[in-house]
C-alpha cells in the first residue's frame, strides 16, 4: 500500500519548443566544423561533435570508424571549395570560411529569433490548453500500478500549484519530498503548507542542510537511493509541463519557481477546480482527463495581439527615455499585458524580468536603494531598480525589463527619485546616498508600469512626471468579457444580457472585464455587485464615481430577487 506519491517514473514532459537550425546534415556538419576552428583535428573529432551536440557513447569499432570517415569526407569536400583545412593537426579556416560562418550565425539567429517569437505567442495557447487537464490529474487513478489507501483524492499537480502560490510562488524539492508527497488527501494540503511556512521562519532554515531539514520538516521519504532530487523533479516537470508553467530548473538555491507569466492562469485554474471525481474504467478516465472545452479559451485574440504588438513597438521606440505606462481601470488585464510584453522583449527569459508592486508605504529605499537593518545595525541594500539595472549593465546585449505594478498607488515622485531625470539621460551617473555609489541607467533596461487613472495620485502628478510617461490605454473589452463568461459556464442568454449591459457602460467606467472571472449565474452576478462592483461607485456613504446611476440602473442582478436570501433592493 503506497503511503507517498510514486517516485518510480523518470520520464519527463518533452520540450515542445522548436528552434531554427540547419536541417541538412551537410550544412550542420559545415557549421559545426567552422565553429570548431582552432581545435584538434584528430579522430574521433570530439570538439566538432560537441559543436553538433552529439553525445559521446560507446559503439562498435566499425561504426566509430564509419563516423570518423564521414567527418574526413566532409573535410575533403569543404577543403576542396576553400572553406576549411587542417594544418599540424589543428582545424583551420579561410577568410571565406570566416565570412560564411558569420553569415550562417546571423541566419540561424534570425530563424531562432522568429521561432522564439512564434513560441512566445503560441505557448500562451498551449498553457491554457494543458492547465485544466494537468489540474484534473489524480494520484489514485485506474492507470496506476500502485495501490493507494481508500479515500486518496489528491490531485498532485494542482496541489503543487496551490502550495507554491501560498509559499511565495516557490517550492524546494526537500519541502515537496518531506511534506507534500506524504499528502494523499486534499484536506492534508493545509497542514503541509503550515509546516513549511513555520519552518521557513526559522533562522537556521536552509534546504541544502540535511540536518536542519530533518529537524524542521521531518525525515525524508524511505525510498531507496540518494537521488530523491531527480525523482522529485519528475513531479515538478509534470506540474511545469516541462518549462512552461514553472521556471526552468536553473536557480542555484534549489527552488522551483512559478512562471510569473502564467500565475493569473494558474489562479483561475485553481479557483475553477471542483471536487475530484472517481473512476474505475481506464478508458473513461483517460477521455475525461484529456477532454478539451468547446468554449474559446482565454488566449490572445487578434485585437489582443495587435495591442500587445503595439506596446512592444512603443517599448522599443520610447523605452530608452521614458517609462511605458499601461493605463486603465481595475480589471482590464494591465498586469497580464505587461508580463506578456516583457516576455516578448526578453525573448522569454524570465531571469531578465523583475516585477515590483508599489503601495502607499513603498519607499525610495525599496525601489532605488538605501540602508536596511542587519544584525542590530544597517547595511547598504540595493532596491529593485538597482538590482535589475546591475543585471542589465552586466549583459548589455540583452534587453531587461522592470515591471512596476500599481505605479499610481505610491508617492510616485518620492519613490522614483532620480529616475525621473536619469531615465532620459542614461549616460549621466547619479549618486545613491544610501549605497554610497554612483549609478547610471542601463540603455538596455525598459521600465513598464501599470496605473489606474482613477487613483488620486494620478491627478496630482506634476508635469515633470507626466512628461516621462508614455501612457497607453488598456480599455475594458466586451470580447474578453464574453470569453470569460463562456469559460465560467454561463448560459448564452444570460451572457448576452451581461455583455449588452457592459457594452453600454460609460467610457470612464471604473472597472473592467476581469472582475467577472468565474461568474456562472444570476446569483454570482448578484453577489459580485454587493461584494465588489458597488464599491467602485460609492464608499462609506460617499459617491466616488460621478453619475453612478449610469452603471447601476442597467445591472438588474443587484436586486433581491436574484439572491438566495431575502434582501432589500439596493
Amino acid at each position: 500500500m503506497q503511503e507517498h506519491w510514486d517516485l518510480s517514473g523518470r520520464d519527463v514532459v518533452p520540450d515542445l519548443r522548436a528552434m531554427g537550425r540547419p536541417a541538412d546534415v551537410g550544412a550542420a556538419a559545415l557549421h559545426g566544423m567552422l565553429s570548431s576552428v582552432g581545435t584538434q583535428w584528430v579522430a574521433p573529432y570530439e570538439e566538432v561533435r560537441k559543436a553538433l551536440q552529439i553525445r559521446s557513447k560507446q559503439v562498435a569499432p566499425e561504426l566509430q570508424e564509419q563516423a570518423n570517415q564521414r567527418f574526413r569526407t566532409y573535410m575533403a569536400l569543404f577543403r576542396g571549395i576553400g572553406l576549411l583545412y587542417e594544418e599540424s593537426g589543428v582545424l583551420q579556416t579561410t577568410e571565406l570560411g570566416d565570412s560564411l560562418l558569420d553569415l550562417l550565425n546571423e541566419q540561424y539567429k534570425r530563424i531562432d529569433d522568429f521561432s522564439q517569437q512564434v513560441y512566445v505567442t503560441y505557448r500562451t495557447q498551449l498553457a491554457h490548453m494543458v492547465a485544466p487537464a494537468l489540474a484534473r490529474y489524480q494520484l489514485a487513478n485506474p492507470l496506476t500500478r500502485d495501490e493507494y489507501p481508500p479515500g486518496t483524492d489528491i490531485r498532485p499537480l494542482l496541489a503543487i500549484w496551490r502550495v507554491m502560490r501560498r509559499l511565495d510562488n516557490k517550492l524546494h524539492w526537500e519541502e515537496m519530498g518531506r511534506c507534500l508527497t506524504t499528502c494523499l488527501r486534499e484536506s492534508e494540503i493545509e497542514t503541509a503548507i503550515g509546516k513549511i511556512t513555520e519552518a521557513r521562519k526559522q533562522t537556521n532554515y536552509d534546504p541544502s542542510n540535511f540536518n536542519a531539514m530533518e529537524q524542521l520538516l521531518g525525515p525524508r521519504r524511505p525510498d531507496r537511493g540518494d537521488n530523491q532530487s531527480d525523482r522529485l523533479d519528475t513531479w515538478f516537470s509534470r506540474a511545469a509541463f516541462k518549462n512552461l508553467l514553472l521556471e526552468p530548473r536553473d536557480r542555484p538555491d534549489g527552488y522551483r519557481y512559478l512562471n510569473p507569466e502564467f500565475i493569473p492562469l494558474l489562479d483561475e485554474t485553481i479557483e475553477a477546480s471542483s471536487a475530484p471525481e472517481q473512476f474505475t474504467d481506464r478508458g473513461e478516465y483517460v477521455r475525461w482527463l484529456g477532454a478539451t472545452s468547446d468554449k474559446p479559451s482565454l488566449i490572445q485574440s487578434d485585437s489582443d495581439d495587435k495591442l500587445k504588438n503595439n506596446i512592444v513597438e512603443k517599448c522599443r521606440r520610447y523605452g530608452g527615455r521614458q517609462i511605458v505606462a499601461l493605463a486603465g481601470p481595475a480589471g482590464t488585464g494591465k498586469t497580464r499585458v505587461a508580463q506578456e510584453v516583457a516576455m516578448t522583449l526578453t525573448e522569454g527569459d524570465v531571469t531578465r524580468i523583475l516585477t515590483v508592486q508599489f503601495h502607499a508605504a513603498f519607499t525610495y529605499e525599496e525601489f532605488v536603494g538605501g540602508l536596511a537593518p542587519s544584525n542590530g545595525g544597517f547595511k547598504p541594500s540595493p532596491g529593485a531598480l538597482v538590482q535589475i539595472n546591475d543585471a542589465a549593465l552586466a549583459s548589455p546585449e540583452d534587453t531587461h525589463v522592470l515591471i512596476v505594478d500599481e505605479l499610481s498607488r505610491a508617492d510616485v515622485a518620492n519613490v522614483l527619485g532620480e529616475l525621473l531625470t536619469y531615465i532620459e539621460y542614461r549616460n549621466r551617473p547619479f549618486l545613491v546616498p544610501g549605497l554610497d555609489r554612483r549609478v547610471s541607467i542601463a540603455p538596455n533596461l525598459i521600465i513598464i508600469a501599470t496605473l489606474n487613472p482613477a487613483d488620486r495620485s494620478v491627478v496630482n502628478m506634476d508635469d515633470a512626471l507626466v512628461r516621462r510617461l508614455r501612457q497607453i490605454e488598456i480599455p475594458p473589452s466586451r470580447d474578453a468579457l464574453d470569453v470569460i463568461l463562456q469559460e465560467a459556464g454561463m448560459t448564452k442568454d444570460l451572457r448576452g444580457q451581461v455583455v449588452q449591459w457592459f457594452d453600454s457602460l460609460p467610457e470612464d467606467a471604473p472597472f473592467g472585464h476581469g472582475l467577472f472571472v468565474g461568474m456562472r449565474d444570476e446569483l454570482d452576478l448578484h453577489d459580485l455587485w454587493h461584494e465588489s462592483l458597488r464599491y467602485f461607485l460609492r464608499r462609506g456613504g460617499i459617491t466616488t464615481y460621478p453619475n453612478p446611476e449610469k452603471i447601476e440602473n442597467g445591472y438588474v442582478w443587484r436586486h433581491a430577487r436574484f439572491s438566495s436570501v431575502t434582501e432589500d433592493e439596493a
